[in-house]
């Protein structure tokens, strides 16, 4: 008999852009070559969050209209995700979904959506697009170079320093309005206990197999097996030189 994973998706609709849901679907494939099954259930707005009995929860970026349209739902189950998040549930959180994580989010009409605030950010809604090519280490293992790419119409002010950073910039764009270029320095995205979040999409862990990896090894914990990538490792090289990297 196969050992199941559960990963629950929320506001798979609603948040569901630059086909980041690909991210799941590379967790599970690589998870069935190694004897497990993979099911992922959806949470939409309106639903009950329940992440009791989930080993991993993933949500996706989207409009922003759609995003403000969530924070309401969202911050009923304050309590249910900050849990979950303490008590060292896997969270993979892509793009402006990460504003719901934060204080508050102002939109483009200039209302203000409250986040949960597990961190200490505030949100701001420009209207006008960004993108970055975004070369960096992630800071659970230094020696590895990550690329991601970055499309967003919106960005994060931390209040006071940037708390637990997921990757320490090479090249790119961090959580604001700065831009790093080599030699400088800056940091993009929040690694915390098991929660990961990034404004990088496209999506970021085909793209990236040892982060892949290092998601998968945190929700298996002991029982983590490796599994062959060579093909997305093959993929990212060739990427990587095109930087000079």
């Amino acid at each position: 008999m196969e050992k199941q994973i559960r990963i629950l998706h929320i506001y798979s609709e609603l948040l569901d852009l630059y086909g980041d849901a690909a991210n799941l679907k590379i967790i599970s494939n690589k998870l069935k070559t190694i004897g497990y099954d993979c099911n992922v259930q959806t949470v939409e707005l309106g639903d009950k969050i329940d992440i009791s009995g989930f080993d991993m929860v993933y949500m996706g970026h989207g409009k922003a209209n759609n995003l403000a349209a969530a924070s309401e739902h969202f911050c009923i189950y304050k309590d249910v995700i900050m849990d979950a998040i303490q008590n060292e549930v896997l969270f993979l959180v892509t793009g402006n979904a990460r504003l719901l994580f934060g204080r508050e989010f102002k939109t483009l009409s200039g209302d203000v959506k409250q986040g949960i605030g597990l961190f200490n950010y505030k949100g701001i809604e420009t209207g006008e697009v960004i993108v970055s090519d975004d070369i960096s280490h992630p800071v659970f293992d230094e020696s590895i170079t990550t690329y991601g790419f970055i499309n967003r119409t919106s960005h994060i002010v931390w209040e006071g320093e940037v708390e637990y950073p997921l990757f320490k910039l090479v090249s790119g764009l961090t959580d604001g309005e700065e831009r790093v270029s080599e030699g400088q320095e800056g940091t993009e995205g929040n690694l915390y206990k098991n929660f990961f979040a990034t404004w990088q999409m496209g999506p970021i862990l085909p793209r990236n197999p040892k982060l892949l990896k290092e998601i998968i090894k945190r929700v298996l914990k002991d029982d983590y097996q490796d599994f062959d990538c060579s093909l997305e490792e093959k993929a990212l090289k060739i990427t990587l030189s095109e930087f000079n990297m």
